[in-house]
């Protein structure tokens, strides 16, 4: 019997739980031990649930700042595997930094590591010449590496890597055929959505002040957020304006149809000051193509870059002056034109 153990740092990521049921078409039997995070209130890992080839342990819940603990955990599930699977040869399939440092203790490991975001990046320089490092060199090592988009291969870590071990997996929106595309978009006014973590402070109060001061433009938030200051100022936005709605977190993908439904832009404007988002590739690109709704992203930016190339939206700087002279000049119409326009596009580009 072919076996994979998987270790994931958070059990409630999509991205997870679709690359979970993703290896049940190459494995007779799937072990995966993870934790959960206390930013969550939904439960997505519970689609492993309906997948008998799929055992799920969660060691732990992860919580900011309680680094302590998180070591304590990682020691724990290092005994729990070895306490299962001893000294014999393992195939692991890995997700995120931490992890694949876990992983040098296991021994007798074929290692599948899968790279979706950057994390050094975020560090300060000496952490980040010590992390990055250290990544590249487990990465080396790893018997492949799985990167959900070739431009962080190509800007970090092509040096490092032979072409080999290299898989590109995009992270595109798997249904589970619980969700279809929209077809009628809204036409009444602006609706913007804003989805997933919400991370990017000083764009998120720009974006809130100018839907504030325009109250025929409708702000929804569909999320969560690890951020105390900026959960507060959104909370704040939601008692002063009736145009702007925190409608909580969400499940992937059951949720999604419904979002995208009452909205008719994805703003998906990010830092692109930071090294980690100018080359990566959010889901949010996917969830656009395939539900139908046009997307703004920010300037210099691969999927921005993508994003114009399909014709699916447009790119704007992140200051305050861009965002209202972009939401100042687009109309429903406009939008509606671009709704049309991403009906049109192939499926395959956005649907595992």
């Amino acid at each position: 019997m072919k076996t994979l153990i998987v270790l994931a740092q958070s059990l409630e990521q999509p991205r997870v739980v679709k690359r979970i049921n993703q290896k049940t078409k190459e494995y007779d039997k799937i072990h995966v031990y993870g934790f959960t995070r206390n930013v969550h209130a939904v439960q997505n890992q519970n689609i492993l649930g309906e997948n008998k080839n799929i055992s799920v342990t969660i060691v732990d819940q992860i919580k900011n700042q309680q680094y302590v603990r998180r070591i304590i955990s990682f020691i724990k599930l290092i005994f729990l595997i070895y306490r299962k699977y001893g000294l014999k040869r393992k195939s692991l399939y890995v997700f995120g930094l931490d992890l694949r440092i876990l992983s040098t203790f296991l021994i007798n490991s074929d290692v599948y590591y899968e790279i979706s975001d950057i994390v050094w990046l975020y560090s300060s320089k000496n952490k980040r010449r010590v992390l990055g490092f250290l990544d590249k060199y487990l990465a080396g090592k790893s018997r492949k590496v799985i990167f959900t988009t070739k431009s962080f291969y190509d800007a970090h870590y092509k040096k490092h890597i032979n072409e080999e071990q290299l898989i590109i997996a995009e992270n595109k929106l798997e249904t589970y055929s619980r969700v279809f595309p929209v077809d009628k978009m809204y036409k009444d006014r602006i609706r913007i959505a804003y989805i997933g973590a919400f991370r990017y402070v000083d764009i998120i109060e720009n974006l809130m002040e100018y839907v504030s001061g325009n109250k025929e433009v409708v702000l929804n938030f569909y999320g969560a957020t690890h951020e105390g200051r900026l959960m507060n100022s959104i909370n704040a936005a939601t008692q002063d304006n009736p145009n702007i709605v925190y409608h909580g977190p969400f499940k992937n993908p059951d949720d999604l149809e419904r979002i995208y439904g009452e909205n008719n832009l994805n703003f998906v404007v990010y830092d692109n000051t930071l090294e980690n988002e100018k080359v990566a590739m959010p889901n949010k690109f996917y969830e656009s193509g395939y539900f139908n709704i046009p997307i703004v992203c920010a300037t210099n930016t691969y999927v921005g870059k993508r994003v114009v190339e399909q014709g699916m939206g447009w790119t704007i700087d992140t200051d305050k002056e861009s965002i209202s002279n972009f939401l100042d000049n687009i109309s429903t119409a406009k939008l509606f034109e671009y709704h049309e326009r991403i009906k049109t596009l192939d499926k395959a580009l956005f649907v595992a």
